[in-house]
């Protein structure tokens, strides 16, 4: 993988143009998620990077690099003015001075990494007095986990738990785990999904109902668990064809990987498509409760760290 033949500081550094490009491109504010999302598909090597799970050597617990290298980069562009974001807040918006950055002519190095060394500098001496320990680039991150962490922090471990949970599913057990995503956002369905399944390309067969409007859809799904792989362009030809011979309104791809840029050029054709990929499978997860317990937490404000 290309990130990984890269160190630590080249990592961060790669993320900091495309991080500034999409808040550029938005009109100054995203949240964290959609950022990482965007810059995903501007470069499908940051996207490689930001799925894949390490292993910590210490701990044996899988963690992700890139949640580490992201969260660096987005805490030097705030220390030199770039951005601006409020703790605990997803939202990171763009200052005037972000605003007014000409990307061709950026150099990352001067701009940004070779100022923010002062607040790496000036974190790491308020750390020592306290025995405190600072976090370094080339530390292993896995180490860490379940101590200290921000709210931001906790939620990135538990989603990485749960994208190893999927990827350690069955594929029969991923296609169940899909239908009851689908379930609960709405689409029935029925014994003909047992018919068709792994025949063409199809896992599943139901009707969406627009309560809105009253109209019924037929829909067909497509579960890949793909653990290295992402979905390619002919996986999408595939089951446009499928959705053909099933005379579906719509179709919906579920994988836990990703989508290549061909396979989503790919989806805009012909009868729709809807991709969900493997963050997009986190995120509603979470936002319909799927097999999953909500718990509520409390994380300590600066004030009682303060002297």
């Amino acid at each position: 993988m290309y990130y990984d033949t890269l160190t630590s500081e080249e990592q961060v550094s790669r993320l900091i143009k495309p991080i500034l490009l999409v808040l550029q491109e938005a009109g100054g504010q995203l949240d964290r998620s959609e950022i990482r999302e965007r810059i995903s598909e501007l470069d499908e090597r940051i996207a490689e990077f930001e799925q894949k799970l390490y292993t910590s050597s210490k701990t044996g617990k899988q963690y992700k690099r890139f949640d580490f290298r992201f969260n660096f980069a987005i805490k030097e562009l705030s220390y030199v003015g770039l951005i601006a974001y409020v703790k605990y807040n997803p939202q990171i918006t763009l200052t005037q001075k972000g605003a007014g950055v000409n990307l061709d002519t950026f150099d990352v190095q001067t701009e940004v990494r070779d100022k923010a060394r002062a607040y790496w500098d000036e974190h790491s001496a308020k750390n020592k007095p306290k025995g405190k320990p600072t976090p370094t680039m080339d530390a292993d991150e896995g180490e860490n986990e379940g101590t200290g962490l921000t709210e931001d922090e906790l939620l990135d471990d538990f989603k990485v738990k749960l994208q190893s949970a999927i990827a350690n599913m069955s594929p029969e057990k991923f296609e169940q785990f899909a239908r009851a995503l689908l379930t609960k956002m709405g689409v029935q369905f029925t014994n003909k999904s047992v018919q068709i399944s792994n025949d063409g390309g199809i896992d599943g067969y139901g009707y969406h109902v627009d309560d809105d409007d009253f109209r019924t859809t037929r829909v067909v799904i497509q579960c890949k668990r793909f653990n290295v792989n992402p979905v390619s362009e002919p996986d999408i030809n595939q089951f446009l064809g499928a959705m053909n011979k099933f005379q579906a309104d719509y179709g919906v791809f579920i994988t836990n990987s990703r989508f290549t840029n061909k396979a989503r050029e790919a989806a805009r054709e012909g009868t729709p498509i809807t991709l969900i990929d493997g963050n997009d499978l986190i995120k509603l997860v979470i936002k319909y409760r799927l097999y999953i317990t909500p718990v509520t937490t409390y994380v300590l404000d600066d004030f009682y760290s303060e002297e």
